[in-house]
């Protein structure tokens, strides 16, 4: 044990997680009391191109990674060997395909990557995927997911990908270096396209317009689950051998997790819904059951058999970010807040407007009377009724369901007391960590609570 950690420590399960996001790789130590001693990160450096383009160099990847455990390791002040379980949670739909050997051929496509739309629109319009509906996490064919990537792929480069090459998600290639084989866990699987729901395996349709073989993609597991142990002489020498490693799903799910959204469930109450007030507004909710397939809802598998659903706006903090460049005193978040708790509810009859797709926002019925307190708290509540309309188009009930809120915007107390307005619900603050979810995961699969 390195110095500063008293033995009794050494007694505690040290649990090393990491999330793969789309920003940065973060990863912490937890002990088995899900109590953060130690975290690290690395921002990621991302390749834009004309067409939509948005690439991750594989190289870069494998270094961001590691410079975010070995922080995480430092800060802890522990050794590597102290550890006793990884965990790794992810940023969905980011693939590479690998030859033979293991080495990538391609950069990794992220899931920001929209050159598939042209394909993507080709396939709604067929047959081929005309059931995708009914077997996907997705309602709708979408041309960031891996389906339709591959396909466009294989329609523009036809000689890429051959019978002996692998498609690996970003959380199985690196899980690869760790233990030595691909493994993918159904979360993640449900949300490429080229998964089944119904079947819980991989869909053939979906792999026949992409001109894929079952043999090429991972190996499917349970989300949460144990994959695999570290090996002896594979391509990472960040940890010893021997130590577990598990699989966490999307890093929605893990912040789910983080938050124990089941537990009203096991109580026979309708579980919890979880409200993101984030860059995006996202709820997500965990269900006992497989909500049926939605133009409009995201489904899939959630930890200890359960089930999810989710649905997402893009706005949301980008909107209150945008308003704070443009009304007077409305700099930081504190000055924003105070905008929006001097007006009174209604702003006076001034409503804001987002029309997200053309990037624009606009306030109707502006008169000389308003103020830009009306302004700032007319964008808040033109989220909080958005974020309402998420909510109706899962079909929960309510009355019998905890309402939870995190992410930036619940710290501002005006904004959640408006949603909780608009909704007619109480509404809780916490923290959706999908850090701590995932740990919580790597302790469960060893029985620990």
């Amino acid at each position: 044990m390195a110095n500063g950690v008293s033995k009794t420590v050494i007694n505690i399960m040290l649990i090393l997680a990491v999330d793969l996001g789309s920003t940065n790789f973060k990863a912490a130590v937890f002990d088995n009391s899900l109590t953060i001693l130690g975290a690290g990160s690395c921002p990621l450096e991302y390749r834009f191109a004309a067409g939509g383009c948005v690439e991750l160099d594989a190289g870069h990847a494998v270094e961001a990674f590691d410079e975010a455990a070995r922080g995480a390791i430092a800060s802890a002040d522990i050794a590597s060997e102290d550890i006793h379980c990884v965990t790794l949670t992810s940023q969905a739909q980011t693939f590479t395909v690998v030859d033979s050997r293991g080495q990538p051929k391609i950069p990794f496509i992220s899931w920001q990557d929209t050159r598939a739309g042209e394909t993507c629109r080709e396939l709604a319009d067929g047959d081929e995927l005309a059931d995708f509906g009914n077997h996907a996490s997705f309602g709708q064919l979408l041309d960031v997911l891996q389906v339709c990537q591959l396909a466009h792929i294989r329609h523009k480069r036809p000689d890429l990908i051959e019978p002996d090459d692998s498609i690996l998600h970003l959380s199985t290639f690196l899980a690869r270096r760790l233990i030595g084989h691909s493994v993918i866990d159904r979360n993640l699987a449900a949300m490429s396209g080229l998964y089944s729901l119904i079947d819980n395996d991989w869909w053939p349709p979906a792999l026949a317009v992409c001109g894929l073989a079952t043999e090429q993609l991972a190996s499917l597991v349970p989300i949460g689950a144990i994959t695999g142990q570290i090996i002896e002489d594979g391509d990472c020498n960040l940890l010893p051998p021997g130590i577990p490693v598990v699989l966490a799903g999307n890093d929605q799910t893990s912040g789910a997790y983080g938050a124990a959204l089941e537990e009203g469930l096991k109580v026979g109450q309708g579980g919890a819904l979880l409200l993101t007030l984030g860059t995006a507004l996202v709820a997500y909710a965990c269900t006992a059951e497989l909500a049926q397939p939605s133009g409009v809802l995201v489904r899939g598998p959630y930890p200890t058999g359960l089930y999810y659903r989710l649905a997402t706006d893009s706005g949301g903090g980008a909107i209150v970010n945008w308003a704070k460049t443009v009304l007077q005193g409305c700099a930081s978040d504190a000055e924003f807040s105070a905008h929006v708790e001097e007006a009174q509810p209604g702003c006076q009859g001034l409503i804001f407007d987002a029309d997200l797709p053309g990037g624009r926002g606009a306030w109707r019925n502006l008169a000389f009377c308003h103020t830009s307190a009306d302004m700032a708290r007319a964008v808040i509540e033109s989220l909080s009724r958005r974020m309402a309309e998420l909510v109706d188009s899962m079909e929960l009930d309510l009355e019998r369901m905890r309402v939870l809120a995190a992410g930036g915007g619940s710290r501002s107390k005006a904004w959640v007391s408006i949603l909780s307005q608009t909704m007619g619900c109480p509404i809780e603050i916490t923290d959706a960590d999908p850090l701590r979810g995932a740990a919580r995961m790597g302790r469960e699969s060893f029985g620990g609570t």
